[in-house]
């Protein structure tokens, strides 16, 4: 089992298909990839198969499918988010797959009746999906352990999944629901064509410009086709506060067929099949028709024969034991399988491009590249369609297998916060017009229903729209519909929108001659997935208040120049000043040089005029420092008020699952989770228990194991195994994990002895290697410590005598219990020369070694003392005396001049090497001190 990560900031994509899911991941250090299934495979089928209580996914469910297709499914992709057996997916399905059980159940879903190992259970596509998305996650995660250096998995829960873009808003809602019973949180439903594009601009990003680059993607895969135009060029969009510019993807416009695909070409080989056997096995069609294993045998010779003669002309068919042991041989041709096509592909595999082409109202002339991508496109026929519609080259530079899960993948990290890639826009197309549908009333009292255009066809999403409906005050209802044409196998509306409790709101404002109603806003939004919903209501009134300002009035126009220039200096000041602060002081400085200048104009005017302005006036209020008076006005303005709208939305395509069936779902798909789990144990189990019976029979045979063992003890563990074989092979199959373990710890208690013993053999001589190397590695050391000199000595006469005890000690050991263990036969286990008391001694050199290494390390050297000269005799006088310190250093920092350097020099060599016996040794005697051994 893999150990599983607490937190994780990987993502995952998971392409859906009607056949295949690919899946891709995105974490730390790996860029995106395809992940490897269990199977080692890049893809992983679309299929569930149950038997004997057991559930298989992928290419084990197809091994079941072969024998049981009654309780195989697969091809149930289109089935999601349906509610009748009525609509074109039933049908269809139930034509395809007749040996299937399909039902309504009571909750308005489709469901499958499975019969297995006695007991009745039903599965709704929505679960049987879920199962696929949670083997998904656990291949992921299984891939995230592999690809992470520390070998832990990661918990994967975010995710982007592909959907067909012809999916309804109701097959969207029930697709987000089959992720989040797996346990998923979907960051996006990204169409599958819409992928492609994505993978194809990502890595051509340069290649693109302001003017727009058209590419056509014809996509026919194993259940739908659809073509595609998809515009690529660099915008400038204004994020965080700066203009950035990035590519975009604009999808213009898409045609589709629901059913045309590979497996519909498959069907037309089997029917084929289905008659060459009648007629070789005298047998009706009807009779073969009825036998589900035939025709599961049948239909998967017609998958083989499909892809072979894309590449081949003919080919031939062989089916073994079709039924009542009779085989199926014969050949099939190219032009018989395009004959059986024939109304496939002269009828419906080129009128995807022509609504496409109506739809976005391009031209072919428009069209910079035709790319064609899809498992089905690889019929020699279809390209050939294809080219002599485009009468250009077509394109084939997209790996068709991948490339939408690798374009998921890339907007599961863009939308994540855990990565940071380089943006690159996505603007999907909404395929069907949506409208608002209302009541109001006329003129006349008469009510008329209203339609408004929410998202008209081919508009792009994400985006947001609101509609004001101004003559209603009392409480009314929005219809949310689809407009013409609507989904195949959708009901007409989507949402009743009811608006609640208006006429109280309506009534705050009622007689205030001051309001003015101005309607209700409805928010709608069309998310990255292409999820219609309501996100608010409100409505809007227009209040009209009074606000009372003051402005200055001047008596003379010295006084309104003054104001003037003062407010033009306030405000040049406050453009070229830093902060407020700075802006505010310039202004009253500004208006002290004001009051200044105001000033000298007063001194000029005469002695009366003096006198005629310090009379009072009781009019108005005048100021010590200015000859203005405050003039008050009156303005009339109006403001916004907005008062929330509660609603109700109602639900109308497809009945929302209750809390309780939610819940037993997935205690149900809980249930077969543990099952699956304790299943894998079990075989887990059974495996180590059948390779130990196996390795143990083997062992014995072996020179090794045989002179280990004595005769005794080898009949006995021969009987243990053959008893253990025997429960294996008859009496386990209703075992669990917990009896297999239980066999292996029996098993591993009579044996352990004997692979101990084995181990003591094989491992001791490079045990002994390790001992040997460290003692001598140990004596060196002792050696050239005690060797040291007195100056450089940092280890303790203890430390050292310990070191040399603890070698001697250990020396002796060593050599005794060598002596002994080779008188001791190989079937008896050692006494003392143990594995184990080899590595004790070991490590108990390697840590004293280490101790005195670190020791010397860590410890400063000493200080060494200063160079002191023997006198020659009591009256010379040296220059160099090291009485004098102050000449001494003088003398070891300061330059010299020649005469004084060749002095030194002679001194220097008058030195003797040795000292005599008995005298002081020199300071400048040389000790020779061996290096520190490392280990």
């Amino acid at each position: 089992m893999v150990n599983v990560a607490v937190s994780s900031v990987a993502v995952m994509s998971i392409d859906l298909g009607s056949e295949w899911m690919k899946i891709a991941i995105v974490s730390p250090g790996v860029p995106m990839e395809i992940i490897l299934n269990t199977d080692s495979q890049r893809k992983t089928p679309l299929v569930v198969a149950f038997r004997d209580g057991e559930r298989f996914i992928g290419d084990a469910a197809l091994t079941v499918g072969v024998r049981f297709p009654e309780k195989t499914f697969t091809h149930f992709l289109d089935l999601v988010g349906k509610s009748s057996l009525k609509s074109v997916a039933a049908q269809k399905y139930k034509e395809r797959f007749p040996y299937h059980n399909l039902v309504e159940t009571e909750n308005g879903q489709l469901a499958f009746v499975l019969k297995d190992n006695g007991q009745e259970v039903q599965y709704t596509p929505e679960e049987l999906l879920s199962m696929l998305l949670s083997k998904a996650r656990t291949f992921a995660e299984i891939a995230s352990a592999s690809s992470s250096q520390s070998g832990q998995a990661q918990i994967i829960t975010d995710c982007v999944l592909t959907v067909p873009p012809y999916f309804s808003q109701a097959e969207r809602r029930a697709l987000k629901d089959a992720a989040n019973l797996a346990g998923l949180k979907v960051l996006q439903l990204l169409n599958a064509n819409t992928a492609f594009a994505l993978n194809y601009g990502v890595f051509r990003r340069k290649d693109f410009n302001s003017t727009p680059t058209n590419i056509l993607l014809y996509d026919m895969g194993a259940g739908d086709t659809v073509s595609t135009i998809v515009s690529f060029q660099v915008v400038k969009t204004k994020e965080r506060g700066f203009t950035e510019s990035n590519p975009q993807l604009s999808v213009k416009g898409v045609g589709y067929d629901r059913y045309l695909g590979g497996f519909e070409f498959q069907l037309r080989l089997r029917d084929h099949l289905v008659k060459l056997f009648a007629e070789q096995s005298k047998k009706t069609v009807d009779e073969i028709s009825k036998n589900k294993r035939a025709m599961a045998k049948l239909l998967k010779e017609a998958g083989r024969l499909k892809k072979v003669l894309s590449a081949n002309n003919e080919h031939k068919a062989q089916v073994e034991n079709v039924m009542n042991d009779i085989d199926l041989k014969a050949i099939v041709t190219r032009e018989q399988f395009e004959a059986l096509s024939a109304d496939l592909l002269n009828e419906r595999v080129t009128k995807p491009l022509d609504d496409v082409l109506q739809s976005s109202g391009y031209q072919l002339t428009e069209i910079d590249s035709f790319i064609v991508i899809g498992g089905a496109t690889r019929i020699p026929k279809v390209q050939q369609l294809l080219q002599e519609y485009f009468s250009r080259e077509l394109s084939k530079n997209i790996n068709a297998d991948e490339a939408g899960a690798l374009g998921a993948a890339y907007q599961a990290a863009y939308l994540s916060k855990g990565f940071k890639v380089k943006t690159f826009h996505v603007k999907d197309a909404n395929l069907f017009q949506i409208n608002a549908d209302f009541d109001r009333l006329n003129d006349s009292g008469e009510k008329k229903t209203v339609s408004r255009a929410l998202f008209g066809r081919n508009n792009l999403y994400p985006q947001k729209k609101v509609i004001t409906y101004s003559k209603h005050k009392e409480d009314f209802d929005i219809m949310v519909n689809y407009g013409e044409p609507v989904p195949q196998d959708s009901p007409k509306s989507i949402y009743k929108v009811s608006l609640k409790n208006i006429a109280p709101v309506y009534d705050k404002y009622t007689g205030n001659s001051s309001v003015e109603a101005k309607g209700i806003k409805v928010h709608f939004s069309m998310d990255e997935s292409g999820i219609l919903s309501v996100t608010n209501s409100e409505a809007l009134f227009e209040v009209e208040y009074e606000e009372v300002t003051e402005s200055d009035q001047y008596e003379n126009l010295s006084e309104a120049v003054g104001d003037a220039i003062s407010k033009f200096g306030s405000t040049i000041s406050k453009l070229f000043s830093g902060n407020e602060e700075a802006g505010n002081e310039t202004q009253s400085e500004n208006a002290t040089t004001t009051e200044e200048a105001t000033a000298q104009l007063n001194e000029t005017k005469t002695d009366s005029e003096k006198k005629e302005q310090e009379k009072p006036d009781v009019n108005q209020t005048e100021s010590s420092n200015s000859t203005t008076t405050k003039q008050i006005k009156k303005e009339l303005k109006k403001k916004t008020v907005k008062e929330e709208i509660s609603s109700v939305i109602d639900i109308l395509d497809i009945v929302p699952l209750p809390a309780d069936v939610l819940s037993a779902s997935k205690d149900k798909l809980k249930s077969l989770n543990e099952k699956e789990i304790a299943k894998l144990k079990r075989d887990q189990a059974k495996n180590t228990l059948e390779s130990f019976i196996l390795e143990t029979r083997d062992k014995l045979e072996q020179n090794e194991f045989a002179s280990a063992t004595t005769d005794e003890e080898k009949t006995k563990i021969e009987s243990e195994l053959r008893t253990a074989s025997d429960w294996l092979e008859y009496e386990s199959d209703g075992a669990d994990a917990a009896v297999f373990e239980e066999q292996i710890k029996k098993l591993a208690s009579i044996t352990n002895e004997l692979f101990n013993r084995v181990r003591e053999h094989r491992e001791r001589p490079e045990a002994l290697g390790a001992l040997r190397n460290i003692l001598n590695i140990s004596d060196m050391f002792h050696s050239n410590a005690i060797n040291m000199s007195e100056d450089d000595q940092v280890f303790s006469q203890v430390e050292l005598t310990n070191l040399r005890v603890l070698v001697d000690e250990t020396q002796t050991w060593m050599e005794e219990s060598v002596k002994e263990q080779a008188l001791l036969p190989a079937n008896v286990n050692p006494t003392k020369l143990t594995l184990r008391a080899i590595a004790e001694k070991t490590a108990a050199l390697d840590r004293e070694v280490k101790y005195l290494l670190n020791k010397a390390r860590v410890t400063p050297p000493k200080k060494k003392p200063k160079k002191e000269e023997s006198k020659k005799d009591d009256n010379s006088t040296d220059p160099l005396d090291a009485s004098d310190p102050q000449t001494e250093e003088t003398t070891e920092d300061q330059p010299t001049n020649e005469s004084e350097k060749s002095e030194k020099n002679e001194k220097a060599s008058e030195k003797p090497v040795a000292e005599e016996e008995g005298e002081k040794i020199s300071p400048e005697k040389v000790v020779d001190v061996p290096p520190k051994t490392e280990l």
